[in-house]
């Protein structure tokens, strides 16, 4: 297991604690305080603790562990463990070796003394499984609870049987090659205090080593990601009754696979923020030309019928009034060819196209980024997919076999959620985009007829 200087000094300082308790001036009220804080340090020399992360300390020499039913011999630690000099190793069809008095905490927001990931290493020689298991006190769980299903065990190996009758499953694969286990231990057993552990061996012998515990994800020396939770997840195994061919197809047409959409999206990494950005802008700008693209910014059904009648009847005066009740496009348009209309026909109606054709390109022009939205988010998902790609077959060159196709598929997955999430921004942008663009090309139009009608009754049929 792993060593340290900080198992010698429980037992160090309890010499100078018995010492000052019974050769020291100090008041009795203070040497027992003195004696207390020395026993608690006893207590808590068989974990080192420092800024989160807490290591759990087992060595051939270390007498101040509990260990049931007995401490394990010398011959229990060989040497050669993962990243430390020794481990501890057990054969089969042996009882079960337990190590008790802890108390250690999982919550989902750990505080101080509290935690909710944990690492740890093992390896496994023979046919047959291999188990560590989570014992803790009933009276302390929280409120998610979902260990139970599992018996708060951990298994691995090629039996698909587990070990205890329920297992969460961690790897089909482990070998004689060391495989680091980092778990987010809350999120598959929920809110528990474990009190001890028990390392069960079905197996011909196995190893365990460099059992930790952290606040934060990244709170291990190890740069092994977290990818063992899916891993788990999609392996879970518990002893159920066979079903006829007939029932399986039953069940497998009727079975759902949910998918954690909410996780998936923040597993995305770095690469959803230009996508979230791209979602909050195309949603501000949807809105806002969703309210501002509409009948009365172009030609209001009012305007058009007092406009026409007011020039049908020669009062030329009252409809640029009108025009100015309304501000509007085709307001504008009308008012320039009433005040120019003992203009030439051809410059009056060559401007008045320039301006209407004006104020649809402006219109144009701010749902533009629409379009730009839609083409460019797709592209960003799909970086994103190809950088996760690239990780993902990192994780699987750096794990081998030891994770199979589980590992390769949950990276996978993570990768294309940046694809999936490109998607999810462009295909409504692109159908807003084509909405309101073709809404003001239609409002383009009713002014066309409205400005062809207004010169034809000024130009053609000449009132005085």
């Amino acid at each position: 297991m792993r060593f340290t200087s900080g198992r010698y000094r429980g037992s160090q300082l309890l010499v100078v604690m018995e010492h000052l308790f019974f050769h020291s001036p100090l008041s009795f009220s203070a040497r027992l305080f003195l004696r207390s804080f020395c026993v608690l340090n006893l207590i808590l020399s068989q974990l080192v603790i420092a800024d989160g992360f807490l290591e759990v300390i087992d060595e051939p020499s270390d007498n101040e562990l509990i260990w049931s039913p007995t401490a394990p011999k010398e011959s229990a630690f060989r040497e050669g463990g993962f990243q430390s000099h020794s481990y501890l190793y057990l054969q089969g069809g042996e009882t079960p070796l337990s190590l008790q008095g802890l108390s250690i905490p999982i919550r989902e927001n750990p505080s101080a003394g509290e935690y909710r990931y944990v690492s740890f290493a093992w390896r496994r020689w023979g046919d047959k499984n291999i188990a560590l298991q989570f014992d803790r006190d009933p009276a302390l769980d929280g409120e998610h609870t979902q260990g139970q299903a599992y018996d708060y065990r951990l298994d691995a190996g090629p039996k698909p049987e587990p070990v205890g009758g329920k297992a969460l499953r961690i790897s089909e694969n482990l070998g004689g090659s060391w495989q680091e286990v980092p778990l987010d231990l809350w999120k598959v057993f929920g809110d528990f205090t474990i009190t001890g552990m028990t390392f069960l061996v079905e197996s011909r012998d196995a190893g365990f080593d460099a059992i930790a515990f952290a606040r934060e994800e990244d709170g291990f020396s190890s740069a092994a990601p977290l990818i063992q939770t899916k891993v788990a997840e999609s392996l879970l195994v518990e002893d159920s009754p066979t079903l006829s061919p007939s029932e399986a197809g039953d069940a497998g047409s009727s079975g759902q696979v949910k998918v954690d959409w909410a996780g998936q999206i923040k597993a995305g990494g770095i690469w959803m923020y230009p996508l979230y950005f791209c979602a909050i802008l195309a949603l501000v700008i949807s809105i806002q030309r969703l309210l501002t693209v509409n009948e009365s910014r172009f030609a209001p059904l009012n305007l058009q019928r007092e406009i026409r009648d007011l020039v049908e009847k020669g009062d030329h005066e009252a409809a640029l009034q009108v025009c100015s009740k309304h501000p509007s496009t085709l307001a504008e348009v009308a008012s320039f060819i009433l005040e120019n209309r003992h203009a030439s026909i051809e410059v009056v109606n060559q401007t008045a196209g320039d301006m209407a054709a004006r104020d649809v390109r402006g219109h144009l022009t701010k749902i533009y980024p629409l379009s730009l939205i839609s083409s460019i988010s797709p592209l960003l998902g799909l970086l994103g997919t190809i950088i996760g790609m690239v990780e993902a077959f990192g994780i699987v060159a750096l794990y081998g076999d030891e994770g199979g196709a589980s590992i390769l598929s949950d990276s996978i997955s993570k990768a294309l959620i940046t694809t999936a999430a490109g998607l999810m921004v462009a295909i409504p942008c692109i159908a807003v985009y084509f909405t309101l663009k073709n809404r003001i090309m239609r409002f383009a139009t009713v002014i066309e007829v409205q400005v062809e009608e207004l010169m034809t009754e000024l130009y053609l049929r000449k009132r005085p």
